[in-house]
């Protein structure tokens, strides 16, 4: 409960900063659902927990937000729910025919008109896994919105990401 209080202020700090951002949002999912300016990058935390952020860089565009910390068996996400949510304290993602429903606290986005959605997957989760071998993972609303790896560089960001979370 700890951790998710502090994804909570987390989240709502990127809100707040958000807000007063000079470089503003990014640009607008288009309606394939894919943003090519988003991408994915990793980057180790202070207190050496690592992250892993799907998003435009220098802007406040970001779909999904992972941390984890060695060895702990679970990595935390923070995403929003552009739509709405897909049920009472749900978020979805799937990566190739690996899908999962996963517990989230909801919290009504000051950003969007959807929801941030904030929980925990466990570290072997079938999604986890294909993600990190295929850098494919798409987030499931009304419909399903790509958050796939592009380039050898995400790709490598991912499994640096994952390597950490392992230990």
């Amino acid at each position: 409960m700890k951790r998710l209080g502090l994804w909570l202020l987390l989240a709502t700090s990127a809100v707040v900063f958000g807000a007063c951002s000079t470089t503003g949002p990014g640009p607008a999912v288009p309606t394939g659902g894919v943003d090519a300016s988003m991408v994915w990058d990793y980057y180790s935390g202070a207190k050496g927990e690592a992250h892993l952020n799907y998003g435009t860089p220098d802007t406040d565009n970001v779909g999904i937000m992972f941390q984890c910390r060695r060895k702990t068996g679970a990595v935390s996400f923070v995403t929003d729910l552009r739509k709405g949510a897909p049920g009472p304290g749900v978020a979805r993602f799937q990566s190739g025919k690996a899908k999962g429903r996963y517990a989230a606290k909801l919290e009504k986005s000051e950003l969007t008109d959807g929801w941030i959605a904030m929980g925990d997957i466990p570290l072997l989760d079938p999604v986890l896994a294909a993600f990190e071998k295929t850098g494919l993972i798409s987030q499931v609303e009304d419909r399903v919105y790509p958050q796939n790896a592009r380039s050898a560089a995400e790709r490598a960001a991912i499994s640096r990401f994952f390597g950490v979370c392992r230990g």
